[in-house]
């Protein structure tokens, strides 16, 4: 099998290219040990097995992230057959400098132009030939979009595969004073025993480079691996080419790369005076404007979040409607006859678990959807950029804003959107605030209460619950900034602004389904096993009577802990958190369970329906889930974001579940603070298991635990402060 490796900067088409050459979508997952999004494909071409590795989008090689150090190490110890570095076209000179990395890495290599077919609308010019020359390497101009130059790509990647040594000591393009001072030190190595077993691993381009720039990463796998200790060899050159270009070393090698890049298209590259980034430059200075730019980005995240939540909801109803009222019906009526317990396990149990793992996929479906439209269109990593101030006095950079606006639609992409940022560190402190955004699944409970509750301030106060969210999520990172495991490195912002394009619907339709899956096989099993023991805890030790189960009864022992949030002296409340962890919209149904909603009694006989029929209805009811979430997608209402569910949706929880609820503290005249502080422990407590799910994946069981104990912390205090505070008042 011949194994292939396409490095590049971020957004330069790598995936794009893979799926073009593989004719199928990539598979997705983690590289060992790390939380770094792994994507491969394998495929058959002209007899050969092939398998395609998409690296990680990088700038740099330095090991100071996960991507760099996935991808430098893939390269050293994998030892690809060839790698295939992707370049854009329109942005070459900035392209060139991982070109010179990737070649100190001495690995077989074949350059991909991609974004091709922009250049030339550019009107740029390429002496290809020349630019070949002197950049050491076979060059193909590729479009993944329009399919040009990919089969030339492929045959001349295997071909170099197939006759090129395994090791390459590349002419790096320095200029002949520092190339004299590195071909010095090479001999040195090359005569020195000790280097014998290093050279056979590495080549000898990287190692002297990384000896001379005292590569931290590098000599502790050095001294790991052969017992030797490197940090002080070639002292002399060192000192000597700095003191020779007053500069240290890592400067050095840095502007040399640099200078190589700009050397190589300045005698290869001539551009028009008429160029189609002109239109970048005048969408970005509206957009990236100091005045108007967040407000217009604030606008086109409302709009963004209206179109995913409004175009999910009708599928996310047919597809509970679909497992609860079809499957469960039909399972239902199989198990007649059998032991009650048992009924209860796989209906409530085991397909009610099942339903709230993919009662999500809709959603997922579209948040992953415009996610993808935003990131090829270019306007993502503006995001970044824009918000990048703001960010960082909680000691993050502005790619941690991405995670925490999507965590207002679900927290589970959030978390995973997490992967976008450099350092672990921050990755850890933006997976902490995610969670405390309000995301849809908390409106059925807000909407509950504020009905039974607030009447016609039900807006006001679930607007002052999504305000509440960010302001406790900005608190809790600027406090654990300040500690040693979420101190961030103080790195500036480095990004590159890509050109504005039109997004490839393949591109983000395999990515979509990809990103869904992959949530589906990851949050699936974990999500079903919890259920299990909620349902357990609901049903013992008396058969299905939840008031006197054993959730009833932790609740009347949690309460008295929970008194100061004004809201525990009732323990159907107290007991409602528990199955909140699960999903955030049981508590609706936990209280129509506990608080003993009676349903209407009918006159009208129950109408009988067979099987065919049912299926018939589902089908048509996909029909108008389908035309009424076409209809929600362009419905820019942002008001929907924040409207709770009408008091006729929340009733098919059962009839009387807003009086039920209104109920819960007769004649109180605290009653609406005691319900307020309720919402805003829901709000702020631990997240739905799917969420614990993603965290356990990307940090660990550690850290996981970690945060159900701030999530369980921070709604004592601010539910306590809100009570005690309020009360005051009333």
């Amino acid at each position: 099998m011949i194994k292939i490796a396409f490095a590049g900067n971020p957004n330069v088409g790598k995936t794009a290219l893979i799926n073009a050459l593989a004719g199928s979508k990539l598979k997705v997952g983690n590289w060992p040990g790390v939380t770094v999004e792994k994507k491969e494909a394998h495929f058959i071409f002209n007899g050969e097995e092939i398998n395609l590795v998409d690296l990680p989008g990088v700038y740099s090689l330095s090991p100071y992230s996960l991507e760099e150090k996935v991808t430098r190490d893939y390269i050293l110890y994998e030892k690809p057959d060839v790698i295939i570095n992707v370049v854009e076209s329109t942005n070459i000179e900035r392209n060139l400098y991982l070109t010179t990395l990737l070649k100190e890495l001495g690995r077989p290599m074949i350059i991909a132009l991609n974004f091709y077919d922009e250049f030339e609308k550019l009107e740029y010019k390429l002496d290809i030939e020349n630019f070949k020359e002197m950049v050491g390497l076979e060059v193909i101009k590729t479009s993944a979009i329009k399919n040009e130059g990919l089969k030339e790509l492929l045959t001349k990647t295997l071909e170099i595969a197939k006759n090129s040594s395994k090791e390459v000591e590349y002419n790096l393009g320095f200029d002949t004073a520092l190339n004299n001072d590195i071909e010095e030190i090479k001999k040195a190595i090359r005569r020195e025993e000790r280097y014998k077993g290093i050279l056979k691993r590495y080549n000898i381009n990287f190692v002297t480079i990384k000896i001379l720039e005292r590569d931290s990463y590098f000599l502790e796998r050095i001294k790991n691996e052969f017992e030797l200790d490197l940090s002080k060899d070639f002292e002399d050159f060192k000192n000597e080419l700095e003191e020779k270009h007053d500069e240290d070393i890592e400067t050095i090698f840095s502007e040399k790369r640099h200078g190589v890049g700009r050397g190589i298209v300045q005698k290869t590259v001539s551009t028009s005076l008429k160029s189609r980034l002109d239109f970048t430059d005048k969408v970005d200075k509206i957009l990236l404007n100091k005045v108007i730019g967040l407000p217009l980005f604030f606008i086109a995240m409302g709009l963004f979040m209206t179109m995913v939540i409004n175009g999910s909801a009708p599928l996310n109803d047919w597809v509970d409607g679909f497992i609860n009222n079809f499957i469960g019906k039909y399972v239902g009526e199989f198990l007649v006859g059998t032991p009650d317990v048992l009924q209860s396990l796989v209906i409530d149990g085991i397909i009610g678990g099942f339903g709230g793992v993919v009662v999500f996929v809709p959603l997922m479906l579209f948040l992953y959807f415009f996610l993808g439209m935003l990131e090829e269109s270019g306007y993502m990593t503006r995001v970044a950029f824009l918000m990048d101030k703001i960010m960082r006095k909680m000691g993050l950079n502005g790619k941690a804003f991405v995670p925490m606006i999507i965590g207002f639609g679900c927290s589970v992409p959030a978390i995973y959107a997490t992967r976008t940022l450099e350092d672990h560190n921050s990755r850890k402190l933006t997976a902490v605030m995610a969670p405390f955004m309000s995301c849809g699944a908390r409106l059925p409970v807000y909407g509950l209460f504020t009905a039974a509750f607030f009447g016609n301030s039900a807006g006001f106060v679930i607007m002052s619950l999504y305000l509440l969210g960010i302001i406790v999520a900005i608190i809790t990172g600027m406090i654990l900034k300040r500690f040693d495991g979420f101190k961030a490195e103080e790195k500036a912002l480095i990004i590159e602004l890509p050109p504005y394009r039109v997004p490839s619907l393949k591109v983000v339709l395999n990515s979509t389904f990809d990103r869904t899956a992959s949530y589906i096989k990851k949050a699936g099993t974990t999500i079903l096993a919890v259920l299990m023991i909620l349902w357990a805890l609901t049903y013992f030790p008396h058969n299905g009577d939840t008031s006197r189960s054993y959730m009833a009864s932790a609740g009347r022992v949690i309460a008295p802990i929970l008194k100061p949030t004004g809201f525990a002296d009732r323990w159907e409340t107290v007991a409602a958190i528990v199955p909140s962890i699960a999903a955030k919209e049981v508590v609706v149904g936990f209280m129509a369970q506990v608080l003993k909603v009676e349903e209407p009694e009918s006159d009208e006989p129950e109408e009988v329906t067979t099987f065919a029929e049912d299926l018939k209805g589902q089908g048509i009811d996909l029909l108008v889930a389908i035309k009424d979430s076409a209809i929600g997608v362009v419905s820019f209402s942002l008001g929907d974001i924040f409207a709770p569910p009408s008091v006729e949706e929340i009733e098919e929880e059962g009839t009387g579940i807003v009086t039920a609820t209104s109920s819960l503290w007769p004649n109180d005249p605290l009653a609406p603070l005691k319900a307020y502080s309720f919402m805003a422990f829901i709000l702020l407590v631990i997240p739905c298991i799917v969420t614990l799910a993603a965290i356990k994946q990307e940090f660990g069981y550690k850290f996981m635990g970690f945060v159900m104990g701030i999530m369980l912390i921070i709604p004592y205090i601010v539910s306590t402060i809100i009570f005690q505070v309020g009360r005051l008042f009333f």
